[in-house]
């Protein structure tokens, strides 16, 4: 029937939020402590940095973990209609050129992971390896999807109100279907999507500015998008983190199949007992699944 749509953040202790002035906006970023080799991490829609919170205590034993706001969410600046893929790639390209010389490796989640495979295919900064964490290969996909409505309802929510409490109330009665089901299911009564997960996912959504939900609903997020000449550009080594199409998961069996296809040195694991929140859900698989992956790399 589903699973968790949302999830809950914790705190990251040691990691210190800074900023960096990118050509067009100020990116707010998170920071952890020096313990290994850089590893960017790049959120979904309407999220923020913090969603890797419940990566982030491991992650920062083994790596440098740098963690963004992308534009138009979190504490990073907004720009109004400028919300497409090779937009959010632009301001992370000119990041990770500045910070990491040598290269990084990146995780990107759902928006993120679109975010990460322009940024590497464009050649324009050394990444090292991308981890792509169940997003979309075919933006068609997001039509037919039990997205679409979603992020149309939350817009309509965040155009009418700015209480926290009253958002995610609302949210909670967000209307989705549900396959197996021939009404609509609201999120509050799918499993794990408790009134402090939906309060989180408030908190995120207040700080992201509509515009970004706006023109991913309407497609022109995915104006300049093509899979068919992205993908055979990415040259590193690439790890396909996969959900369960039936609880939830966005990326389906044909888009693994396209890019498997287009990607020149990719791999695919599947989670069958998670859904589109992946570590969200449960951080475990996802950690040892990422660290075991980036450390053959390194190898």
């Amino acid at each position: 029937m589903g699973t968790a749509l949302v999830g809950l953040a914790s705190a990251a202790v040691g990691f210190i939020e800074k900023s960096f002035s990118a050509t067009q906006v100020c990116i707010n970023y998170a920071e952890g402590p020096p313990n290994g080799p850089p590893l960017l991490l790049l959120h979904g829609l309407s999220r923020d940095w913090r969603s890797f919170s419940v990566l982030l205590p491991e992650l920062s034993h083994h790596f440098h973990v740098f963690a963004l706001d992308l534009r138009g969410h979190g504490r990073t600046d907004r720009v109004a209609d400028s919300y497409r893929i090779a937009e959010f790639a632009q301001d992370v390209t000119e990041f990770v050129r500045a910070r990491f010389p040598l290269g990084a490796a990146i995780f990107g989640h759902s928006l993120g992971a679109m975010v990460t495979m322009n940024v590497a295919a464009s050649g324009k900064c050394p990444v090292k390896a991308i981890i792509l964490g169940d997003t979309m290969i075919t933006p068609e996909n997001f039509c037919r999807s039990l997205y679409a409505p979603l992020f149309r309802q939350l817009y309509e929510l965040l155009r009418h109100t700015q209480s926290h409490a009253m958002l995610a109330a609302g949210m909670g009665k967000i209307l989705i279907p549900v396959p197996g089901l021939n009404e609509p299911v609201r999120i509050e009564e799918l499993p794990g999507n408790t009134s402090e997960a939906l309060a989180e996912w408030a908190r995120c959504a207040l700080q992201t500015d509509p515009d970004a939900i706006a023109m991913t609903v309407d497609g022109r997020a995915f104006e300049d998008w093509a899979p068919h000449k992205t993908l055979p550009r990415i040259s590193c080594p690439t790890l396909l983190l996969q959900g369960n199409p039936e609880l939830d998961a966005m990326l389906s069996d044909d888009d693994v199949k396209l890019a498997l296809r287009l990607l020149p040195n990719a791999r695919r694991i599947q989670f069958p007992l998670l859904g589109h929140a992946l570590f969200m859900q449960q951080p475990k698989p996802v950690l040892d699944t990422v660290i075991k992956f980036l450390s053959s790399v390194a190898n």
